[in-house]
């Protein structure tokens, strides 16, 4: 096996400054959105799941929970709110990121989908009761060769209009 280390360091060099660049801009977001995250750590680089979380906060006048709930963001009302944001208009946009549980003990009462345009804006979000969703079988097996790994379900903008809670303007 032959590998082009030379053409790799090239590329490395080429984008060294985007990358640079790239780098600060994520630091500095993270330092300005943590002001909005209720003292929750903003792990990673998961912009696109922090801005999510964040919206859905400060739309439902809520407040977001730690990591060891199996939801995002909670109301003084009592809902309890799973988040699953996506970017973008490429195929599989509609679908959900990994959702471990479905039933029993400390499931969310409802599901936020935030949809986001490529330039990190709200361009809609779906609010589901959590009950609703299961009983019409929404949630699906996510099988990874032929084992079970988790759950998700997919936004149908179309049939989906009762739970739109928010569109952007054209």
């Amino acid at each position: 096996m032959n590998f082009d280390f030379d053409r790799m360091d090239r590329i490395e060099k080429d984008f060294a400054g985007l990358f640079i660049t790239l780098s600060m801009t994520q630091k500095k977001i993270r330092e300005l959105l943590a002001e909005y995250s209720d003292g929750k750590v903003l792990k990673g680089d998961e912009l696109v799941g922090w801005l999510g979380e964040i919206y859905t906060k400060i739309a439902l006048d809520g407040f977001m929970v730690d990591d060891s709930f199996e939801h995002d963001v909670e109301t003084s009302s009592g809902l309890t709110v799973s988040v699953k944001t996506r970017r973008g208009i490429n195929s599989g946009w509609t679908r959900s990121s990994a959702i471990p549980k479905i039933e029993g003990e400390g499931v969310p009462s409802h599901l936020m989908f935030v949809h986001l345009n490529h330039e990190y804006v709200v361009n809609s979000m779906w609010l589901y009761p959590w009950h609703e969703l299961l009983s019409a079988e929404r949630f699906r097996k996510h099988n990874v060769r032929g084992n079970f790994r988790s759950y998700y379900m997919s936004v149908n903008p179309t049939k989906d209009a009762k739970y739109k809670v928010y569109a952007a303007a054209l």
